[in-house]
């Protein structure tokens, strides 16, 4: 008896595509939800651990079992012949996938085929599926062991074994080197505390003219292929902030972060043309709470900034 193939798929998006191309039944698409850029991703955790924190991470600590589903699924593995990967080259897919392989490293696969789409599901029309599907390749050990290094190096806590990674060869699976960088970026710039993503949307509003519109904004930066979440609680923050970089541009009557914020139409403060400039520091005026996998930017003063002119990440003396 021929044995069923297990899709895992890097959304809902890519999972209904996949259904309707006739591939693979809903029964055996398994949408792998989360977007591990944002929030804790401490290392050191099992899936089941690592799946509760996530779940209390998304849902503000009201539940802890939002990925008990998936991770049943995903435990029914041994009932199937062949496990497909569908992750393009974005970061929440390649890190998806780092996860993933790491994951299965750890198992005997007992002479079943774990296989690599590498072409973004969700971009395509169904009947655009059936060439990339038959085109996809058997994982290496190379792969699983670069994956399960990169894995190791997001989850730390510190940014130092990413950025080695990059001196490695990475031609096993070349997207990481794009996700390394991006990741990278994200930390404070040396010379205004804005991460990569933060400084794009501030441009983009400085491009765009003296009242636009949240959504409009958020709009443009996803094209390089990031959660409009992320975007919009860090144009709250810049909104809320003490010495705030956006203020509102017509009065705003709504809930801060509620869908309304949305539409809420936002300009530059003068203190955010400074901070463009470089005159100023984000960080050190308004400080920073967020995760990048295992490393916790928490406060005024953060070791571990962004030097765009040497264009790598450097630690700052005197900011510990």
């Amino acid at each position: 008896m021929r044995l069923r193939t297990l899709h895992l798929v890097d959304g809902e998006s890519t999972g209904g595509t996949l259904k309707a191309s006739g591939i693979a039944k809903g029964k055996d698409i398994l949408p792998w939800k989360d977007a591990l850029y944002s929030g804790p991703v401490r290392a050191g955790l099992s899936l089941q651990q690592l799946s509760r924190l996530r779940s209390r991470f998304w849902t503000n600590g009201k539940k802890s079992d939002e990925f008990r589903q998936r991770n049943a699924q995903l435990s029914s593995w041994r009932g199937f012949g062949e496990v497909v990967l569908w992750f393009g080259a974005t970061s929440i897919c390649q890190l998806s996938l780092a996860q993933i392989l790491t994951w299965f490293s750890k198992h005997d696969l007992q002479g079943r085929r774990l296989s690599l789409v590498t072409a973004y599901g969700g971009t395509l029309r169904p009947e655009q599926l059936l060439a990339p599907y038959q085109a996809r390749t058997r994982i290496t050990g190379d792969q699983t062991r670069l994956a399960t290094r990169l894995w190791n190096a997001f989850t730390s806590a510190s940014p130092m074994r990413m950025q080695r990674l990059l001196q490695t060869d990475l031609r096993p699976l070349p997207e990481f080197r794009d996700v390394i960088n991006e990741l990278l970026q994200e930390y404070p710039g040396r010379y205004d505390g804005l991460s990569r993503l933060e400084r794009k949307l501030l441009l983009a509003i400085a491009s765009m003219g003296s009242a636009t519109a949240a959504f409009a904004i958020v709009s443009v930066i996803q094209r390089i292929c990031v959660g409009d979440t992320l975007l919009f609680d860090m144009l709250r923050r810049f909104v809320s902030a003490p010495a705030p970089l956006l203020t509102f541009a017509e009065p705003f009557t709504g809930k801060l972060d509620s869908w309304m914020f949305n539409g809420a139409k936002l300009r530059l403060t003068p203190m955010g043309k400074r901070v463009l400039e470089g005159k100023e520091d984000h960080v050190a005026l308004n400080g920073i709470d967020r995760w990048i996998g295992g490393v916790h930017l928490l406060g005024r003063k953060i070791v571990w900034r962004w030097d765009e002119r040497k264009n790598r990440i450097v630690r700052i003396s005197g900011r510990a």
